[in-house]
Order: C-alpha cells, then sequence, then structure tokens
C-alpha cells in the first residue's frame, strides 16, 4: 500500500509540473511563432526600414509615455530579455525604441522606471529628442504589451547575533545563552 501513496504523489507531482511548463512566457503562444528573435536590436535600430512590418518582441525601462492622436506613445530604454521576456537588471542598452498602441494608456501607470515588454510589427522610424539631440527611434506597434510589476528591494531581517537570520524563536527564552539549564530544553517544533 505505501509504494501505491508513493507513486501516486510522484505522478501528482509531475502533472503539476507538466501544467506549470509551458506558462513561463508573457506574450502568446501565437504572437512567440510570428515574432523574428533572430533580429539583434542594433541592427533594428541601424536599419528599421528594412524589418518593416516583421513582428518582434522588445522589452526595457518605460523613459516616458504620452498621448498622441492615434494612440500613446511610448519610449523605451531597450534592455536584453531573459527567458521568460522580462528586461534583465542591467545598464546595458543597444539603444532607445517607441511602441504605438492604438488605445489610451494612463501616463501616470505607464510611468518612467516601469518595466515593460512589448510584441509589436515594425511600423519605420520616428524622429524624437534625448536632451537636445536628434534620435531616430525604431517604431513598433503593440500586438501585445505587458507592464511588469514593480519590484521593491528588502532588506533581510537579522536575529540577535549577526551572523543569524530572523526567526520566530529569536523571542524563546531557551534561545539565549548562558541558561541556567544548558542541556535541557522545551519542545520547540524548530529544533526537530
Amino acid at each position: 500500500m505505501k509504494g501505491w501513496k508513493k507513486r501516486g504523489g510522484l505522478g501528482l507531482m509531475g502533472l503539476v509540473m507538466l501544467a506549470g511548463a509551458g506558462c513561463g512566457h508573457t506574450m502568446s503562444e501565437t504572437v512567440r511563432r510570428q515574432a523574428d528573435t533572430t533580429i539583434p536590436f542594433p541592427q533594428l535600430r541601424a536599419h528599421p526600414d528594412a524589418y518593416k512590418d516583421r513582428t518582434v518582441i522588445l522589452g526595457g525601462e518605460i523613459w516616458q509615455a504620452h498621448n498622441v492622436p492615434e494612440g500613446t506613445l511610448v519610449e523605451v530604454v531597450h534592455k536584453p530579455l531573459d527567458a521568460y521576456e522580462r528586461p534583465l537588471f542591467t545598464d546595458r542598452t543597444e539603444g532607445r525604441f517607441m511602441a504605438l498602441c492604438n488605445r489610451y494608456l494612463d501616463p501616470a501607470i505607464y510611468a518612467k522606471g516601469r518595466e515593460i515588454t512589448v510584441a509589436g510589427q515594425v511600423l519605420g522610424t520616428r524622429s524624437g529628442y534625448i536632451g537636445e539631440l536628434e534620435y531616430t527611434y525604431p517604431l513598433v506597434s503593440c500586438l501585445e504589451l505587458h507592464l511588469w510589476p514593480q519590484t521593491v528591494a528588502v532588506p533581510p531581517r537579522y536575529g540577535p547575533y549577526p551572523w543569524g537570520y530572523w526567526d520566530s524563536s529569536w523571542g524563546d527564552p531557551w534561545y539565549w545563552r548562558p541558561h541556567r539549564y544548558p542541556f535541557w530544553r522545551p519542545f520547540h517544533p524548530y529544533w526537530w
């Protein structure tokens, strides 16, 4: 009987792993099949007209978003993407691009510094300025758009000793030493 329980648990664990295997990407399967992932961003930035009407998946940090008569124009500082299509936490960039979304996006939500991943077709170029420098942006439509949740750095909590992490047992009177009965402790679930 024990063998059946063990095999059943392994089978259930296998099903859970298979169910979660396809859930890693942010863009839909149809868009990922259409996307040309062989185009390096520096090449797209240098010759955007050569890749017109091709679907790409790009991401990075939003620099600014503003509304125009065609929809919302999002200026993005390009960052390389990881395996889950999330922008990497890095200072490396090969330039900027613009995403033209044909719907209204609130600039307070799509704010500066937020991470974004965009899947869309290359539309050509759009001119703009970075400071006083004129810049030609590759322009991409918004077939799919994913705004990543904001991440907050949380410092680790330390316990009574500098080498120990915070634990719920730090307030336990048996935790502190020296103690009157050094070899005897009451039962504590974390100690066994």
